[in-house]
């Protein structure tokens, strides 16, 4: 894909907690890093300080936050927007409910058909609102040529394994979208804890206009944790998936 670089967008799951190791689907529960998950945090923070970040959002669940904030220790400049929409998947009846139903603090795997949690349709409502309020209003305000710099962008966003693999299945399904051939709706690969998706912008000039071609070019990489210790399992992805 040709063009000019205006943007990457990193997109990072949230360090092991307790819960995770343990097989509990957190759903809304406010859950603290373990041991593990601050180390992961640590290296990951490592890996990424070299990323000059313009724009940071985070789920304001503390697993997410506190993830956020230990890459974010190399960007002093960089704000933390915390947004309750980048939360994992939730109550079915209201965003304002501290659970994800009925299956919340229970161990994986449920039974299918619990009737109080949100449903794929508005998960997938909630991601695109969200990607469209966020991401896609800055992209298009940095491809405005008045306003755009010989440097890319670069975007990062914390949250949970629902809420990202949701988002990215929108992409692989869009036409809009290219990705590494091997990535399909059928083969996602589990998302780790601290795992890095990374999606880039181009601005490419068509005739008179230039267009933002999208491409993901990594999805769910570890490779940075550098064996140490990553859950292979999700519960609280299973439980979207139930």
């Amino acid at each position: 894909m040709t063009g000019t670089v205006l943007a990457r967008m990193f997109v990072v799951r949230h360090g092991e907690t307790d819960s995770n190791r343990d097989r509990i689907i957190q759903g809304q529960l406010d859950t603290p890093l373990n041991a593990t998950g601050l180390a992961q945090a640590a290296i990951t923070a490592e890996v990424l300080k070299h990323v000059c970040f313009d724009k940071a959002f985070t789920s304001d669940l503390q697993r997410a936050s506190k993830t956020a904030e230990s890459i974010l220790q190399y960007h002093s400049g960089t704000e933390l927007v915390q947004d309750s929409v980048l939360r994992e998947r939730v109550g079915r009846q209201s965003f304002n409910f501290k659970f994800m139903g009925e299956m919340q603090g229970k161990k994986g795997p449920v039974k299918k058909g619990l009737s109080s949690i949100e449903t794929n349709e508005a998960l997938v409502q909630r991601c695109i609102t969200w990607y469209n309020q966020a991401i896609v209003t800055y992209i298009s305000s940095i491809t405005k040529s008045d306003v755009s710099e010989d440097r890319c962008r670069n975007i990062l966003v914390l949250s949970h394994g629902a809420f990202i693999a949701t988002l990215f299945r929108i992409m692989i399904s869009s036409n809009d979208v290219t990705c590494p051939a091997e990535l399909t709706l059928r083969n996602l690969p589990t998302l780790g804890n601290t795992s890095i998706s990374v999606v880039e912008y181009k601005a490419v000039p068509r005739g008179k206009h230039r267009e933002v071609d999208v491409a993901i070019l990594k999805y769910g990489d570890i490779s940075h944790l550098r064996g140490l210790r990553v859950m292979e399992e999700n519960a609280d992805v299973e439980a979207n998936q139930s």
